[in-house]
């Protein structure tokens, strides 16, 4: 148990938490265990609710630390959303209450979160493989997204339900932003806020590379209602717990604040003409006074994620480039590229770019020789190269996992 660590501190990821693996209590009734995705307790009263129940392995770490200070029976699990590292640790949590001779408890979810679950089921290739690499070998995707791996809600809501612990209102909220079936608790006799992904203690997570749809504005009209609350502590899905009243509304406007500003000019320059290319590439970027801000920082999701987000929701899947409407195959582009400039004059001057620093376009000349030649060594091991680069000096969690994982196939690529 430690008390509330640094904004600068953490933000929830593996090896950036100091307090990952441990309980924190804020105060007598409240805690937080700070997992891979975190554990949120309130109890004091007889029972205890548990809102997100972390994977399998730091589910089962959060019920041994939860049981070091409290050994009331789990009333309710909460999911804020369908993700697996917040919902696929709710067996530790049964398992302890059988244990113990206390009642099973009651799971509630929104009610789209089953409709998650059998889409995991039904995709769990991909999701084993976007996770391995988004992740980075730190969240274990094998025996996950089964159709027999689920706990799938007891219970469900639609919109808003009003639950009882103990003679004491707790609230669950509908809301979409990282998901369309998220929830956020609240307990207004200990204006206490449990919001999962809504808070991640980074720029949010809207317009992740390879999910499904997230949702920018809604996210933003969210935070704005929870603050309208006027908590005095919110437990967040990832990074530290937040205390006082002042913090918590700063946290939370000013997180709306930002991507309300990327989403809005987005839809400007949509409602302008523009294609979606020249919206990526007009590199748009948050008022300073947001970009400051250690809670906004670029760790998980980042604005170029935001803006991409934004631009899917409303504008569809082509860039606005006619030649990308029925594309040349990479082969072909790369091949006729390599015909003009010759490939060892492109080989050159990628090199040169990643010498200058200038990594983003050498990738993007260091592609051309490698799709003309996917069997071409030197292109392979130049590739890897700047990758690596890439992800050494990349702040966001997600990309930098991409661009490692993406080096290391193509290193494996080269070794066969």
């Amino acid at each position: 148990m430690s008390s509330t660590p640094s904004l600068k501190q953490s933000n929830g990821m593996p090896g950036f938490d100091p307090l990952m693996g441990q309980l924190e209590v804020l105060e007598p009734g409240i805690a937080m265990f700070h997992g891979f995705a975190n554990v949120a307790f309130a109890y004091g009263r007889g029972e205890m609710i548990v809102v997100d129940t972390s994977s399998r392995l730091m589910g089962a770490m959060a019920v041994r630390a939860i049981r070091e200070v409290s050994e009331e029976p789990f009333a309710f699990l909460i999911y804020t959303h369908g993700h697996g590292d917040h919902a696929f640790g709710a067996q530790a949590f049964i398992t302890d209450a059988i244990k113990r001779g206390h009642a099973r408890p009651k799971i509630w979810a929104q009610e789209d979160v089953a409709a998650r679950f059998k889409r995991y089921a039904l995709t769990r290739g991909w999701q084993r493989h976007i996770n391995r690499l988004q992740f980075g070998g730190a969240f274990a995707t094998e025996g996950l997204f089964e159709r027999n791996s689920f706990s799938y809600p007891d219970l469900v809501y639609r919109d808003e339900q009003f639950l009882d612990l103990v003679g004491e209102p707790v609230e669950l909220h509908h809301a979409m932003g990282e998901t369309d079936d998220a929830t956020w608790v609240w307990m207004p006799t200990r204006r206490l806020a449990m919001v999962g992904d809504l808070i991640v203690s980074s720029m949010p997570n809207t317009g992740n590379p390879n999910k499904v749809q997230r949702y920018t504005l809604e996210w933003a009209e969210t935070l704005e209602a929870i603050a309208k609350c006027t908590p005095r502590y919110i437990l967040p899905g990832h990074g530290p717990a937040y205390r006082g009243e002042q913090l918590c509304n700063e946290v939370l406007r000013e997180t709306a604040r930002a991507i309300r500003f990327i989403h809005d000019e987005v839809v400007r320059r949509l409602n302008a003409g523009e294609w979606p290319v020249d919206i990526v590439e007009a590199d748009i970027s948050i008022p300073p006074d947001l970009a400051a801000k250690p809670y906004l920082q670029p760790i998980y999701g980042c604005v170029a994620f935001v803006v991409r987000d934004v631009i899917r929701r409303y504008a569809g899947w082509w860039s606005g480039e006619p030649s990308q409407m029925f594309p040349a195959t990479r082969m072909e582009r790369g091949g006729d590229i390599v015909a003009i400039c010759g490939r060892d004059a492109i080989v050159a001057k990628a090199r040169a770019l990643k010498d200058a620093g200038q990594l983003r376009r050498a990738l993007a000349i260091a592609e051309i020789a490698l799709n003309a030649n996917p069997a071409d060594n030197e292109a392979i091991r130049l590739n890897a190269e700047i990758l690596e680069a890439m992800a050494a000096g990349e702040r966001s969690f997600i990309a930098r996992n991409f661009f490692a994982g993406a080096a290391r196939q193509l290193r494996e690529r080269a070794q066969h």
